[in-house]
């Protein structure tokens, strides 16, 4: 056939020169680009090509190492997955092996562990084979409340009771007595991996091997039934927790942790966890699924802690998710652990409000981030508002620092590592979707960011940084552990020091500047106190090569503003005093008479760092239910020596971001993108209950900083990127 279709192309063709004589092909032997149908539409090819190339420019990074090794780092890669922070750069976990020939297991379990994840085939062994392995029922009951305490208040792919009733009963019956031929072998997996986890938690030196002891044994049971055969529920809890005991326990091993990712995605999808609900369940929805109501619960609950965690895990990898809220209909499960407050009215409790929160703020977040062509500032700024209005219960509202009026930490650590957890959740997301806004506003206004037209995103990082290091430091003073050991918290306290920073080198003549190194000193000293047992103390070198540079860049404004006040105190002395008055805000000294109240000083300091702005961010925040843009309020306390202030004030957060909008202004959304003009021209409506500031603006002159490519522009990068070649230019990223 092939050869008889040559033959008839080879006649055309001899046919077509002899009878026309022309060079232009037969119709039949044009290829589609010399075809006239599609010569007919050079719009189309014109932009396809462009879309083509607005994609290709929004790709992220591939690494190749010098054996060919690739791996692709997306949009939103967190500094640790980049070549910011080597994996040998990570803290030794006091050489506990993790390779299960070296922990005194018999061969035939070290034989399972190496076919994990996927499982033997073709098994001989059994699962009394573990039976010499399973502790006292006591001993599992201490574990499991270490583990219950400790790991699974942030997430819970198996509840207590779930765990309880269908696991450990049935596992020690009434006796006491271990059995194992009553469970099955992937919820023996579940067992240990909880075991694994709780122990991690013990004050002993043995603990690290005997976690992964367990560890191994989970991995084990897991293997001794294929997953692509026997796959329930407890498969994909067993995977899920072992995904979080390896967060724990091994923080080097990231391909490793998102290759286990993937898989659990695909197990859960297998057994077709997302169940459709279309109303109450009802006797046809049992019927239809066979499924009793409790399995129905425990198929929600785990869909929505996977959703979570897969979301998060994108966004600090840089790579898109496994799974879309535009491919469920899984309805939220039932809120098994309430807030009943004293008056008897009910609170969602964290696991509710968390998976709401992923489905409705989380999820857009992430489709942000990963938009192949980047979104438009408006729609970043509605992004900004929808997070900022999601409604957060009382008992998991924070107080930014130890105490604070009507609010309090809880007493349970594992209450107060939730009230944490909800504003690191809100915080960190802002600071991730603003950073590029962010990095362009710096770059391209120096001198003043906040007159620039993407200055809401430079308030909004710096007030997130603020909150995420101020409201960590009074959680650790009152409860150190399980705070140092939780990685998620300490990563975004490093983002919010790198951001800070980097208000201080590239805009020192920002008003924000002095209280941007007074509040990265704060947050150096408290990552350094409290982030050791699970971050990289490379971290810390990084974080002071970016502080003197800071301080470098601070200290030159204010030599250059020194001279600049001799030279005018000659000339206008009413204009010199002005001026001693705006270099003492810059120098970060205190005035010669303090505010009386705390909320004097907050309204002091925010006078002070918004009236160079642009009259855009009134509107904004005003708009989101803070007509008099709150800033932190303010408390004092000593700084160590790196400190070279004098004792300063903190943030602390008034805002009460529970509170109804009374409006949004429709012209918002212009009003930021084509910012006002006129600073001194009053806002109508309602934004206009905050004054017009009326600045006595320093004489700088618009010249970058050093590492400042004033021609560089961003239309052809996507986030990430800008970020990225932001924190190479800062030079304190590599030794």
């Amino acid at each position: 056939m092939t050869g008889r279709i040559k033959e008839l192309e080879e006649a055309l063709h001899k046919s077509q020169k002899s009878n026309r004589g022309g060079s232009e092909p037969h119709p039949l032997l044009q290829t589609p680009s010399q075809s006239r149908e599609y010569a007919e539409l050079p719009e189309l090819r014109t932009i396809y090509d462009e879309e083509v190339h607005d994609v290709s420019e929004s790709i992220g990074s591939l690494s190749i190492d010098v054996n060919g090794r690739t791996k692709y780092h997306g949009e939103s890669v967190g500094s640790e997955v980049r070549q910011l922070i080597p994996p040998d750069s990570y803290p030794p976990q006091q050489s506990v092996p993790t390779d299960p020939k070296y922990l005194g297991l018999p061969f035939e379990i070290v034989d399972l562990c190496n076919a994990y994840p996927f499982g033997l085939r073709d098994s001989q062994y059994t699962k009394f084979l573990f039976s010499p392995f399973l502790p006292s029922r006591e001993r599992a009951l201490q574990l499991m409340e270490l583990y219950y305490r400790n790991a699974a208040w942030m997430f819970d792919p198996i509840v207590r009771d779930d765990f309880v009733t269908n696991i450990l009963t049935p596992l020690y019956g009434h006796t006491g007595s271990p059995n194992v031929n009553n469970i099955h072998s992937h919820r023996l997996s579940v067992f240990f991996i909880v075991l694994a986890s709780g122990v991690l938690y013990e004050q002993s030196t043995s603990s690290g091997v005997i976690a992964e002891q367990y560890h191994a044994l989970s991995r084990a049971a897991l293997s001794l039934d294929p997953i692509y055969q026997d796959a329930t529920c407890a498969t994909v809890q067993a995977l899920f927790m072992a995904f979080g005991h390896i967060y724990q326990s091994d923080r080097t091993n990231n391909e490793g942790r998102w290759l286990l990712m993937g898989v659990v995605v695909r197990v859960a999808q297998l057994i077709c966890t997302v169940v459709r609900a279309n109303g109450r369940i009802t006797e046809r929805d049992n019927a239809g699924w066979g499924l009793g109501q409790d399995e129905i619960q425990r198929r929600r609950v785990l869909f929505w802690e996977l959703y979570t965690v897969d979301a998060w895990t994108s966004i600090l990898n840089g790579r898109p998710p496994a799974l879309s809220i535009n491919h469920t209909d899984c309805w939220f499960p039932e809120d098994v652990d309430p807030m009943i407050k004293p008056s008897g009215a009910v609170e969602m409790g964290w696991h509710n409000w968390k998976v709401r929160y992923s489905a409705s703020c989380l999820g857009i977040s992430v489709q942000h981030v990963f938009n192949t062509r980047v979104p438009s500032y408006s729609a970043l700024l509605e992004l900004d508002r929808k997070i900022r209005k999601f409604i957060l219960p009382s008992h998991l509202q924070s107080p930014m620092e130890a105490s604070e009026a009507g609010r309090a930490w809880s007493p349970e650590a594992p209450r107060a590592m939730q009230q944490y957890a909800a504003l690191c959740y809100r915080e960190a997301n802002l600071m991730y979707i603003h950073r590029s806004w962010f990095v362009q506003a710096i770059r391209e206004a120096p001198v003043n960011p906040l007159q620039h037209k993407y200055a809401p995103s430079v308030l909004a990082v710096y007030r997130s940084a603020c909150r995420l290091i101020s409201s960590l430091n009074g959680l650790y003073r009152v409860h150190s552990q399980p705070t140092d050991r939780t990685w998620f918290f300490w990563s975004a306290i490093f983002s919010a020091c790198i951001v800070l920073g980097a208000i201080v080198v590239d805009s020192p003549q920002c008003t924000l500047a002095s209280n941007a190194l007074r509040e990265l000193d704060q947050g150096m000293m408290l990552y350094e106190e409290g982030s050791l047992p699970c971050r990289p103390p490379a971290t810390m070198l990084v974080l002071h090569k970016l502080r003197e540079r800071a301080f470098t860049s601070l200290q030159a404004v204010q030599r250059d503003t020194r001279q600049s006040q001799s030279r005018m105190s000659s000339i206008n002395p009413d204009d010199s005093d002005m001026l001693v008055l705006r270099t003492s805000d810059i120098a970060g000294t205190p005035f010669s008479s303090p505010p009386s109240s705390s909320s004097a000083s907050g309204s002091d300091r925010q006078s002070s760092e918004l009236s160079d702005a642009d009259p855009s961010i009134v509107q904004y925040y005003a708009a989101l239910s803070n007509p008099n843009l709150v800033l932190p309020a303010t408390r004092e306390f000593e700084l160590p020596s790196i400190q070279t202030f004098e004792p300063y004030h903190a943030a602390a957060s008034q805002e009460d971001i529970s509170a109804p909008s009374p409006f949004f202004d429709p012209a918002l959304q212009a009003a930021i993108v084509k910012p006002i003009t006129q600073t001194t021209q009053s806002i109508a409506g309602p934004s206009s209950s905050l004054p017009p500031p009326q600045p006595m603006p320093l004489s700088y002159p618009q010249v970058a900083p050093q590492n400042f490519y004033v021609n560089e522009t961003y239309n052809n990068n996507n986030q990430e990127e800008v970020w990225q070649k932001y924190i190479n230019s800062l030079g304190v990223m590599k030794p």
